[in-house]
């Protein structure tokens, strides 16, 4: 299929997720706003994602989708669901007549405006992380093309999720290897302060510094900031 000038932009969106979002969170939003904005009559996009090996409404472009997306969590039935389950792209052309989902589609998608979805699977080695959900407000909105601009947008934002998911996931773990040795150095420094006051080696005043921690039921490494603070002014 030939990608309209358009499209080719917005993808180009999704290749620099890292670069452009602040988190994980911002970068699923974004594919979602992605979506809706590339696909003709897509009224709304939701990204189902699992979370520990259950499906999670994950993201959305806004509180339609994201409540149509929650509802199949909760109701545990939904097109969303088989493509994750399954592998698959699902495509209902009306969620109002679609006996595959007795509850959620004329029950639930129907009353709440919902008539015709997409759902494309996201993959990352070669298991399927999660789908991203089209919505229409039309019945039989979606054509073969739709769909085939769907799995192309699945293909390029499984690539950027992946991706961003590497480059936060470092930077958090970077983060918090930084708080730790920021931790112990300061731990150090308070124990070198209580071995001087109380004139004991370093294993009598860690356990000094335990038990300030524990009295007054703060973290071991407040308590040790705050004395090497008060050691400073001092």
């Amino acid at each position: 299929m030939s990608v309209p000038y358009e499209v080719a932009q917005e993808l180009a969106r999704l290749s620099g997720l890292v670069l452009s979002t602040a988190d994980l969170d911002a970068a699923l939003t974004t594919v979602t706003q992605v979506a809706t904005a590339v696909v003709p009559r897509c009224d709304g996009t939701s990204l189902t994602m699992r979370d520990h090996g259950r499906p999670t409404a994950s993201a959305a472009d806004g509180d339609w989708a994201r409540t149509l997306d929650a509802v199949q969590v909760e109701e545990q039935e939904g097109p969303c669901l088989d493509c994750l389950r399954e592998g698959a792209v699902m495509r209902v052309k009306d969620l109002a007549e679609d006996g595959r989902f007795p509850n959620y589609g004329p029950r639930v998608a129907a009353e709440l405006g919902a008539r015709s979805t997409i759902s494309v699977p996201l993959s990352a080695d070669g298991r399927t992380v999660g789908a991203l959900d089209l919505y229409s407000r039309q019945p039989d909105a979606f054509d073969t093309q739709d769909v085939a601009l769907a799995v192309l947008l699945a293909a390029h934002a499984s690539l950027a999720l992946q991706a961003a998911n590497a480059f936060f996931s470092s930077r958090d773990l970077a983060g918090q290897l930084q708080d730790a040795l920021a931790s112990r150095a300061q731990i150090e420094q308070a124990k070198g302060l209580l071995m001087r006051d109380h004139r004991c080696g370093p294993d009598e005043a860690f356990r000094h510094l335990v038990e300030r921690s524990q009295q007054a039921n703060r973290k071991l490494r407040d308590v040790a900031a705050e004395l090497v603070q008060q050691a400073a002014l001092s």
